[in-house]
C-alpha cells in the first residue's frame, strides 16, 4: 500500500531520528570522556570539542559536563537533542502514536529532573538511553507505515554515521551504517541526491578511511549532510 506523506512530515520524520540518535549516541560518548577525566587529565574535554569542530564555551570540566547534558542555550547538549526530538514527535504524534512519543517524553522529563539537582554525574542519565532504546523499538511494534519507519531510520543513521566518523570509530561501524543507508535509497526514490550518493560510495572505503588525509574527514561530512533532499 502506498502511503503519500506530506513534505512537512517527512522532514519531521527525518529530524525527529537524527536527534534520536544523536542524544543515543552522544550519551555514551560523554560517558566515555566522563570516565577519562576521571581517571586521567581533566583538560580530556577539550578533545569532545575537537571532534565537533566546535568552540569551548565553558573552560573546565565539570562546567563541560554539565553544559553538554543541561545547556539549552548549547544546541549540542543533550537536552537541546531531546528538546528537538520532543517538538518533532509532538507533530507526529499520529504517525507514531502515544506510546512511542512517551518514551522521548519520559526522556526529556528525567533530564529536567536531573538538571534542577544539577546532577554533575553523566550515570544519572542511564533511564534516558533505556527509553531511547525502547523508542526506536516502537516505532517498529506500533505498526508505523514503512515508508515512516525508512524516513525515522534514514536520520538515525546519519546521525549515526556523522558522530562515528568525528569520533573515529573503526571503518566497519561506518561501513555497516552506510549500508543501510544505501538500503534506505533503493526504497526511498528522490530523498537522496544520486551525485552525492555515488560520491560518498566512492570515499567510504577502508583505504581511504584508515589513511586520514588532510580534509578526508570533513569532505565526508559535508557530503553526508547534504545526501538527503528534505
Amino acid at each position: 500500500m502506498c502511503y503519500a506523506i506530506p513534505a512537512t512530515k517527512a522532514n519531521r520524520l527525518y529530524w525527529l531520528g537524527r536527534y534520536a540518535e544523536r542524544v543515543y549516541i552522544s550519551l555514551h560518548l560523554l560517558r566515555r570522556y566522563y570516565d577519562r577525566m576521571i581517571d586521567g587529565d581533566p583538560k580530556d574535554y577539550e578533545e569532545y570539542y575537537q571532534k565537533l569542530d566546535i568552540v569551548d564555551q565553558y573552560g573546565n570540566d565539570e562546567a563541560f559536563r554539565l553544559g553538554q547534558m543541561y545547556d539549552p542555550k548549547n544546541v549540542g547538549s543533550l537536552i537541546s537533542g531531546l528538546e528537538l526530538a520532543n517538538d518533532n514527535a509532538i507533530v507526529l504524534r499520529e504517525e507514531i502514536k502515544s506510546e512511542s512519543l512517551s518514551y522521548i517524553q519520559m526522556s526529556l522529563c528525567h533530564i529536567k529532573q536531573c538538571a534542577d539537582r544539577r546532577e554533575k554525574n553523566i550515570t544519572v542519565l542511564q533511564p534516558i538511553t533505556d527509553y531511547l532504546l525502547a523508542f526506536f523499538g516502537s516505532l517498529d511494534e506500533r505498526g508505523l507505515a514503512e515508508r515512516m519507519r525508512e524516513l525515522s531510520k534514514m536520520g538515525g543513521l546519519g546521525g549515526n554515521i556523522d558522530l562515528h566518523i568525528r569520533f573515529d570509530y573503526p571503518y566497519y561501524r561506518i561501513e555497516e551504517a552506510f549500508e543501510s543507508l544505501k538500503n534506505c535509497a533503493e526504497v526511498e526514490d528522490n530523498l537522496f541526491d544520486p551525485v552525492i550518493l555515488q560520491r560518498l560510495d566512492e570515499l567510504i572505503r577502508e583505504d581511504l578511511y584508515e589513511a586520514k588525509a588532510d580534509g578526508y574527514k570533513q569532505t565526508l561530512l559535508t557530503y553526508l549532510n547534504h545526501l538527503v533532499l528534505l
